[in-house]
């Protein structure tokens, strides 16, 4: 099952790129004698991002993280040129094989049209970077029982990506934004690093600024930064890391699980510190949003996760949702649990989010 969105995202791409050479030719008509050179240079682009993302990888160094940025962005703009170049050609097509085409006459030309799209895609493309660096603060009032006495405030962050392209001067405002929250903890659910720089000492003071206690529980970006990086700076800005461990923190249980795979492990894993006697409600974190089953097993009240970041680009959300269905986004009932999977606070590859912002997710939680 794993394959089949992997699968269907090249798929989408491949196909995508004729899209997009087709509605740049119908607009600039003038560019066909060199349509080949133009169809090379779409899927250069597509290369040079996939490309620089595999050699950060290996080689996480400040000159591959400019082209890994600069294609990244690339790779945005011609997503929404995949999406409204397919639009365009089945409006081409109806038009040209139904009765509309006996009405030709109150249709702009192709060439007007297809120009009038790219500047759609240049305002979606506008609209869909402003999304990916300035998360909307969502709020969400939750009661884990019937007989609650006590209230706790739980930020949630979550795939926050910190690297080539999401940098400190962009931390430290998310940072500024979540203490004006006033939460008693902050819950980071994975992918805090990107995997593109391996630098991390420079994330360190603005990390070291959340004013609530903050925990961290890795994905699976984070281990893409061999040794012990991750862990020192962490460590080092004072953040609490789970894995597959628990802890107390007045009257809450927060577990931790371990990145183990994209899909259900099939596995009841050891937590450390963990008691048999459920004596507080539990919260558990599992970066994916998978492993509902062991997490209600634990008898949970919630779980939190991210990863799938909402699809992010469509259509290549549509992979997201056939990978994790109805746990791809938003807050969902699993028997006796409640799960919430964030759509992420920063973003994966391009800087860029098709109408959906990131989040900052404040729970109000009753218990």
């Amino acid at each position: 099952m794993s394959v089949l969105p992997f699968f269907l995202f090249f798929i989408l791409v491949f196909i995508g790129h004729y899209f997009v050479w087709r509605l740049i030719l119908v607009a600039f008509p003038q560019l066909m004698s060199k349509r080949y050179y133009l169809l090379v240079l779409i899927v250069l682009i597509t290369i040079g991002f996939l490309g620089f993302f595999t050699l950060l990888n290996s080689d996480a160094n400040s000159s591959l993280a400019y082209f890994y940025v600069f294609f990244a962005v690339l790779f945005g703009l011609l997503s929404q040129f995949m999406l409204f170049g397919f639009i365009f050609f089945v409006r081409s097509m109806i038009i040209k094989n139904s009765l509309w085409a006996r009405l030709h006459c109150i249709f702009p030309d192709p060439k007007t049209m297809a120009r009038i799209f790219i500047i759609i895609i240049a305002g979606f493309f506008i609209l869909g970077t402003y999304n990916a660096f300035f998360p909307r603060v969502k709020r969400i009032n939750l009661s884990l029982n019937n007989d609650s006495i006590s209230e706790k405030r739980i930020v949630h962050l979550s795939d926050l990506h910190l690297g080539a392209i999401y940098r400190p001067f962009w931390l430290e405002r998310i940072v500024e934004q979540v203490n004006h929250l006033g939460a008693d903890y902050i819950i980071i659910s994975g992918d805090l690093f990107d995997g593109s720089d391996r630098h991390l000492a420079e994330f360190i003071p603005a990390l070291s600024n959340f004013e609530a206690p903050t925990i961290f529980v890795p994905g699976n970006h984070d281990s893409y930064i061999f040794g012990e990086e991750v862990h020192n700076t962490t460590e080092a800005a004072g953040l609490i890391t789970l894995s597959d461990e628990v802890m107390t923190v007045n009257d809450l249980e927060i577990i931790g699980f371990n990145f183990l795979s994209n899909g259900d492990s099939n596995l009841r894993r050891p937590i450390e510190g963990l008691s048999d006697d459920r004596i507080y409600p539990r919260i558990v974190v599992n970066h994916v949003p998978v492993d509902q089953a062991e997490v209600e097993a634990l008898k949970a009240d919630l779980m939190l996760s991210g990863h799938a970041h909402r699809g992010q680009i469509f259509p290549f959300s549509l992979a997201t949702s056939l990978l994790y269905g109805k746990y791809a986004y938003g807050l969902e009932q699993y028997k006796n649990m409640i799960s919430y999977t964030s759509a992420g606070t920063g973003t994966w590859g391009p800087p860029f989010r098709t109408l959906f912002p990131g989040e900052i997710i404040v729970f109000h939680l009753k218990f």
